[in-house]
């Protein structure tokens, strides 16, 4: 097959590998790239205070080591969590374990057992700039202090939205491997809107049911739910879909 590869450049790389090495030829376009955010600076303030840390995303766990790293400084011995396996498994990189949920979403996160009773729990939510409220909402309704830390940035690249279009249906584009809702906005804001009945007809693959249904709402029809957002996740799924 040749899907597309949307994520930010070093993630992508290694999505590209796992492709080829299962012998797809996928087409790579960046859609986003990350920086450190400008609340780093509060991160060890914000840990030694936290008894439950819970990050929204791999990049947020990344920039916050390499952050803590930079500074001589370690992590907590506290509870971690992670919305969805790839967190999970950015936390495990530096050695840390957290619980995370079968179903990869915030709501999935928010049915864990252990984060039900907060009353009086300090909880720190590592993310990026923006991105949904939920998790600090629901907790602080069930008793708990939530501060957020901003460990990266999303900066989307200017770029030329109807060349790309053209570009990927010459080459035969036939899916898309799309990890967020903010990638598939960014995405559906690139391709011209006469070509965006061509985009609907790809095989486009997802992290979760919500972003599933951003896509359905959208237009898209065929749909496939990965088991997380996970360069190792994606390819299964694709890879099961093309047995099919």
């Amino acid at each position: 097959m040749i899907p597309l590869v949307v994520r930010p450049a070093q993630q992508a790389e290694e999505l590209v590998q796992l492709l080829r090495q299962c012998g797809h030829h996928p087409l790579c376009c960046p859609l986003l790239e990350t920086r450190p955010g400008d609340e780093l600076s509060r991160l060890p303030e914000l840990l030694s205070a936290a008894d439950i840390v819970v990050a929204v995303s791999a990049h947020a766990v990344k920039f916050a080591h390499h952050f803590l790293l930079q500074t001589g400084q370690t992590w907590p011995h506290i509870d971690y969590f992670a919305v969805g396996q790839a967190s999970a498994d950015a936390f495990a990189e530096v050695g840390i374990r957290a619980q995370s949920p079968e179903d990869p979403r915030s709501e999935g996160l928010l049915l864990l057992p252990t984060l039900q009773e907060m009353a009086g729990k300090r909880v720190l939510i590592l993310r990026g700039n923006g991105g949904r409220d939920l998790i600090a909402r629901t907790l602080a309704s069930r008793g708990a202090l939530v501060h957020y830390c901003a460990t990266y940035e999303r900066h989307y690249p200017a770029l030329d939205g109807d060349a790309l279009t053209r570009h990927w249906q010459g080459a035969g584009l036939d899916s898309l491997l799309i990890t967020s809702g903010e990638l598939l906005q960014r995405l559906l804001e690139l391709v011209p809107s006469q070509q965006q009945p061509w985009l609907y007809d790809r095989l486009l693959v997802v992290p979760s049911p919500r972003v599933a249904e951003l896509a359905e709402a959208a237009g898209f029809t065929r749909i496939v739910i990965a088991q997380g957002a996970s360069n190792q996740a994606l390819v299964a799924a694709l890879e099961l879909r093309k047995m099919e």
